[in-house]
């Protein structure tokens, strides 16, 4: 089969990568279409199809979107690859490496510092390792069981012991709580719109020797408070919804928290930002703790890069490692490579989910 890669455009190309997308991924992702592919504040994405010469027939598509980070330091462009797809009768390494490639090349022109995948298993590894390329860090999945009800009743059933046993496991699991609380240290709901002050925050955090998101308000306003929820309900009625605490001291912002109530009754740590985190880090997540315990969820879960900061700030809380979630593959134009494999790279779940 003859193929080749041509650029593709969100806005001319929407019907054709909606229907990728439902093959490939079983949603079409259509109410969130613009927000990653025409609205990110960063700027417009790159996408590209594989597709048949003689046929015209698209096979495949991915796009990469442009992402401020602090690269040891120094505020870069960057890109994240997402959206990899090539249907499941050409899923041969050749169209996918064919993609791979495409989204180096922003990189190679020099348009941005680099790039990086995330696959979350072995088959999304095959083209890295086609191309020789290998991880730059592994992002893990920690987790911090609330209840068992809905672990012994998939167990178990529902029988009428199932009950008094899951009660029992629930005062064990509660027992296993406390309280870290600072003097001085204020925790708060946010529900405005993120503004200067996060963005003075952003700059204040230390980006030596790390590789990390931009925080600052625009981006946040965009990750948190424009991103189109589905409307889930959980299983207490309310619909599924992102939070926002903030710890201040004095009223100076020192930290904040992002978390999703899920429809699956489980709640979600996107975010764990801000200056004196190894120390207010932990009651922030209690507080999270705090609201899941009172809204009967199951558990608290947060992705963090092995043997990170947030590593070992979400063991304090009582969060512990589970499975691997993802591997992070970077591309850069020589040398940097080897530069970036040098760095800590600081990333949870806003990194990843872009």
């Amino acid at each position: 089969m003859n193929l080749a890669i041509r650029p593709a455009s969100p806005s001319e190309d929407r019907d054709e990568m909606l229907g990728l997308f439902e093959r490939n991924f079983g949603d079409t992702f259509e109410q969130r279409f613009d927000w990653y592919h025409l609205l990110n504040p960063e700027g417009r994405c790159w996408t590209w199809f594989v597709y048949e010469r003689d046929s015209k027939t698209v096979l495949g598509t991915t796009s990469l979107y442009p992402r401020s980070m602090y690269v040891d330091g120094n505020l870069k462009t960057v890109g994240q690859v997402m959206f990899f797809a090539v249907d499941a009768q050409h899923r041969s390494l050749g169209p996918a490496v064919m993609l791979q490639r495409a989204t180096f090349e922003p990189v190679n022109r020099g348009e941005l510092a680099f790039c990086y995948d995330c696959p979350p298993h072995d088959e999304g590894m095959s083209t890295f390792a086609r191309l020789g390329m290998r991880p730059s860090c592994e992002m893990i999945r920690y987790v911090l069981p609330l209840r068992s009800d809905e672990y012994l009743q998939k167990r178990l059933g529902k029988a009428a012991w199932t009950r008094p046993l899951a009660s029992g496991a629930n005062l064990l699991l509660g027992m296993r709580r406390s309280n870290h609380k600072l003097p001085g240290l204020e925790i708060s709901r946010f529900d405005g719109a993120f503004g200067d002050e996060f963005s003075r925050l952003d700059k204040l955090v230390s980006s030596s020797g790390v590789i990390r998101a931009c925080r600052s308000a625009e981006v946040l306003n965009w990750l948190y408070r424009q991103f189109p929820l589905m409307p889930k309900h959980l299983p207490n009625g309310d619909l599924e919804a992102i939070h926002v605490l903030v710890a201040r001291r004095c009223g100076e912002i020192l930290a904040f928290a992002v978390f999703l109530t899920q429809f699956d009754n489980f709640i979600s740590i996107m975010d764990l930002f801000g200056t004196e985190l190894e120390s207010v880090g932990r009651p922030l997540i209690e507080a999270i703790v705090e609201i899941g315990l009172r809204d009967k969820m199951q558990s608290v879960y947060a992705y963090c890069a092995k043997d990170g900061q947030l590593s070992r700030i979400l063991g304090s809380a009582g969060l512990r490692p589970r499975e691997r979630a993802a591997r992070v593959v970077a591309y850069a134009n020589g040398f940097n490579v080897e530069h970036l494999n040098g760095l800590r790279w600081a990333f949870s779940q806003t990194e990843l989910r872009g």
